[in-house]
């Protein structure tokens, strides 16, 4: 999964979207709770855990996994070591990228990950293995896409993506980066929070090098490793000529 230890950078992120982020998932917990919203009895005590490390005040009617939801920018799921593995038990997903929270809870982690074409189940040992290490000192990873729409709840993937022109490529296409991390509530609990954050092209290629080291990486990458960023042909193309042009 490539992850390594988070160190002395903080657990969980706040910035300046935070209020906005909250009053999304506020909503999103009201209009639309069956789909962003999952709990089941066994991950009470363990979410209460996960309360009391956030900070978030609990023993109102909410299961305290979206008390502790509603408090933070980032999702949270909860995954329970049973004896087939680690499995998806409880979980706020507000933000997700193109999956559905319901079709997943209650299956094993590599299921979870199913989806993703090349993921391969004979390592689901290894992946166990390496939860089972997993301390109370949390280890990140990041996952990224590139995306054209930056709205933040995103279960469906389009019928078709979108395209854009060269011209706007720096402007208009994003990478939506998912910022993972892992850690150990008790024996048989770990908390997986997502936090998605998001950038433009051009604020993140600030310089010719950085510019051709992405063109490079979009010129050559494999046709399945690219389709896992949502990075499609005839967008590989516009990606290209747009990139073309120094700063």
């Amino acid at each position: 999964m490539g992850t390594r230890a988070l160190g002395h950078r903080p657990w969980l992120v706040a910035d300046d979207r935070r209020d906005v982020e909250l009053a999304i998932k506020a909503d999103l917990l009201s209009t639309r709770r069956e789909q962003v919203l999952h709990t089941t009895d066994d991950s009470v005590e363990a979410a209460t855990q996960l309360a009391q490390l956030i900070g978030t005040p609990i023993g109102g009617e909410l299961h305290p996994i979206e008390e502790a939801a509603r408090s933070v920018q980032e999702d949270l799921c909860l995954l329970q070591r049973r004896a087939s593995g680690w499995h998806l038990d409880a979980s706020c997903l507000c933000f997700p990228t193109r999956w559905h929270l319901q079709d997943k809870v209650g299956q094993h982690i590599a299921l979870v990950h199913g989806p993703v074409r090349g993921y391969d189940p004979l390592i689901t040992g290894k992946v166990d293995q390496m939860f089972d290490r997993l301390s109370d000192r949390p280890v990140w990873r990041r996952n990224w896409f590139l995306m054209t729409d930056t709205t933040l709840f995103q279960p469906d993937r389009p019928p078709v993506e979108t395209i854009i022109d060269s011209d706007s490529v720096l402007d208009d296409v994003f990478i939506r980066s998912e910022r993972q991390t892992l850690r150990r509530l008790a024996d048989d609990w770990i908390v997986f929070t997502i936090r998605v954050q998001q950038e433009c092209l051009g604020e993140l290629l600030t310089t010719d090098e950085r510019r051709r080291s992405f063109r490079d990486w979009a010129a050559h990458v494999s046709h399945d490793f690219g389709a896992r960023r949502h990075l499609t042909p005839p967008q590989r193309t516009q990606l290209l000529a747009g990139l073309d042009t120094p700063i």
